[in-house]
């Protein structure tokens, strides 16, 4: 099934701004680069949209036919439920999607997610919302900085943003989270939204041990846990707003975080088997996929 943004058969987890002209020097070459993107005349019937969380960024295969830079996994969790249900999906997520990237190209060689979209489309599965406003890279790499910078501090990462993380949540997140909503509903009609939310990937209480895994101190573990609470709970309300449902992940997810050791759903920036780090692995996706499957029944 072609999908509605150019293939390209060479995989790269790198940084988009460093290859950016590169890989669309490339597309162009090999007549990938779709203008808009390609779809199909009324839309797939099940498509996945969304970030590196529905990409299955960290999950190997990587799927051959997927954009550039996008990092889509052939067994994330959409593939899962679309083989458990006898299936097709039409995989458009990304990975460092926002939810501006649902109605606009976020690479010149890939045309808007929703492209996939139209009234032939009876299901949508997607995760978004942890790359509005830099909220996934400030509580990675930002915070793990502030941490190196100020050694002694015990909560660095606190110290540095505050209450800016949560506050950007609730008044830019939470209306993007809404209005991306209601684009799908008018781009794909007659479609079933399931919005699942992300698994917790920092534990409720911090450690030592967990802080050498995920170079945060305790007291910030446990502020960007409860960040990253907030942003479950503004997906949980944008999808109750647009009548999507909504596949919260927070309970079947405690004790499998980032820290969790062999129980991980996710993987540690130290000690990672998969990368990128900080992103589910196959035991993650499989969960996800168990959780929507459930929620469709």
């Amino acid at each position: 099934m072609p999908l509605p943004y150019g293939r390209s058969p060479h995989r790269r987890l790198g940084i988009r701004t460093v290859l950016t002209a590169a890989a669309t020097a490339v597309a162009l070459l090999g007549g990938l680069a779709q203008a808009g993107g390609a779809q199909a005349a009324d839309g797939y019937p099940y498509v996945n949209l969304g970030d590196s969380y529905s990409a299955g960024a960290s999950v190997f295969p990587q799927a051959t036919s997927a954009a550039t830079f996008c990092s889509n996994s052939s067994v994330n969790y959409s593939h899962l439920v679309a083989k458990r249900r006898g299936m097709n999906v039409a995989d458009v997520s990304c990975a460092g999607a926002t939810t501006a990237d649902l109605t606009q190209s976020q690479y010149r060689w890939q045309g808007p997610q929703i492209n996939a979209l139209g009234p032939a489309t009876h299901l949508i599965t997607l995760t978004i919302g942890a790359n509005n406003n830099g909220l996934f890279s400030d509580s990675t790499s930002a915070c793990q900085q502030a941490w190196l910078s100020a050694p002694l501090s015990a909560a660095p990462c606190r110290d540095a943003f505050g209450t800016s993380l949560v506050d950007k949540i609730n008044t830019s997140t939470y209306p993007d989270l809404v209005n991306a909503l209601r684009h799908i509903d008018r781009a794909a009609p007659n479609a079933r939204v399931v919005l699942a939310g992300y698994p917790q990937i920092f534990p409720a209480v911090g450690s030592p041990v967990c802080s050498a895994a995920l170079l945060t101190t305790p007291a910030d573990t446990e502020y960007l846990h409860q960040a990253f609470a907030a942003l479950n709970d503004a997906l949980r309300r944008a999808a109750a707003t647009t009548h999507a449902t909504f596949v919260d992940m927070t309970k079947a997810s405690a004790g499998h975080d980032a820290c969790a050791g062999d129980r991980r759903w996710v993987e540690p920036t130290l000690g990672a088997v998969n990368f990128p780090s900080m992103h589910a692995n196959a035991r993650g996706q499989q969960a996800m996929a168990d959780q929507v499957v459930a929620a469709l029944r």
